[in-house]
């Protein structure tokens, strides 16, 4: 019996799949949200004593009555209730404003605006003293007069997530009240009318990624 030898072929052995090679990761969600605009949950009040006012002003010597060496701080409110419907892990919430303008040098004379976690249930005079949010979340939101007007306040909207809080809401204040020079020192917030708050004027950008 002849025996033919066997060409070309090979035995190949075929690798095996990669153990823990399933991607099961979720990819995140966007969401974005504006300030409210309205009056009951946005304004500005003095820094030293009870009263408020419309529009959306922080540093000091706002009008010409206003007392020496105090200030003035922003109180803002933005609805996330849309993300009430279920659950998420929130990856970033930058908050921004392309309406920022200044008068006098806030942020040289007074230093920088931060934003702080707060809630309130109506805007009003009574804000001027009332505490923050225990534990909750901050950010310089702005260092210059050119901007940018922005930061990430990624842990306050996950606390108003984790408390079913329908809002973000905020506190606007400069490192110092005011510096008693006379002359004002304001960052103020507007599209239109300076004396009001606006719906638009502040832009929240949610990345978020959804809990099982």
């Amino acid at each position: 019996m002849l025996l033919l030898p066997l060409l070309g072929l090979a035995l190949t052995a075929c690798p095996a799949a990669p153990e823990g090679d399933d991607d099961d990761s979720v990819a995140a969600e966007s969401f974005s949200f504006t300030n409210t605009g309205d009056p009951d949950l946005e304004g500005h009040t003095p820094r030293g004593f009870q009263g408020q006012g419309g529009g959306l002003f922080a540093g000091d010597n706002l009008n010409a009555g206003f007392p020496e060496g105090d200030g003035v701080q922003i109180f803002l409110s933005v609805d996330i209730s849309d993300l009430l419907d279920g659950a998420w892990d929130v990856e970033s919430a930058v908050l921004s404003s392309e309406y920022g303008s200044t008068s006098g040098r806030p942020f040289e004379d007074l230093g920088d605006l931060t934003a702080e976690e707060i809630r309130f249930e109506a805007f009003s005079s009574a804000l001027w003293d009332a505490d923050l949010e225990a534990g909750g979340d901050s950010c310089v939101f702005g260092t210059s007069a050119d901007g940018p007007f922005e930061c990430d306040l990624a842990a306050a909207v996950q606390n108003s997530l984790d408390d079913g809080y329908d809002y973000l809401q905020l506190r606007f204040r400069l490192d110092d009240a005011g510096d008693s020079d006379g002359s004002q020192d304001l960052v103020q917030f507007f599209i239109s009318n300076s004396n009001a708050t606006e719906e638009g004027i502040f832009d929240l950008n949610v990345s978020a990624v959804p809990v099982d």
